[in-house]
């Protein structure tokens, strides 16, 4: 099966890829969220790649607890839930965004411009930690 997870922030959406078979999270692209474009460009990938699973970053406080941002990923999900039918879990994603720029930095590539991606695939790999059996 393939899994799409997402990084989604205010501004812009990361998304990773993996096979559940395989379970290496690949960088897809990062869209804007403004327009409703990384909406209609994740429909297309969850269409395209025929994803049976939605893995979502919801970044929780350090007891936690709800930050006021899980509010406004929710809202984005329920849209995508309206016209879509694949299966949508939430994964803790505290501090992924700041592990991808680490990353990123260490390997010699841009943050700026990749970070959300790669925030996306630390979801997945939080993901398949949790469910090893999955």
């Amino acid at each position: 099966m393939v899994i799409l997870s997402l990084d989604i922030g205010t501004v812009r959406v990361g998304c990773a890829v993996a096979d559940d078979s395989v379970r290496i999270p690949f960088p897809v692209a990062v869209w804007p969220r403004a327009k409703y474009e990384a909406e209609k460009a994740l429909l297309a990938q969850i269409e395209e790649r025929k994803a049976g699973l939605l893995v979502v970053g919801l970044p929780l406080g350090p007891s936690g607890e709800r930050t006021p941002i899980c509010d406004s990923i929710e809202g984005f999900v329920r849209r995508l839930a309206k016209r879509s039918p694949i299966k949508i879990v939430y994964v803790d994603e505290s501090f992924s965004s700041r592990e991808a720029s680490e990353r990123l930095a260490a390997g010699g590539g841009d943050p700026s411009r990749h970070v959300d991606a790669m925030a996306a695939c630390l979801i997945l790999e939080r993901y398949f930690e949790q469910n090893p059996g999955a």
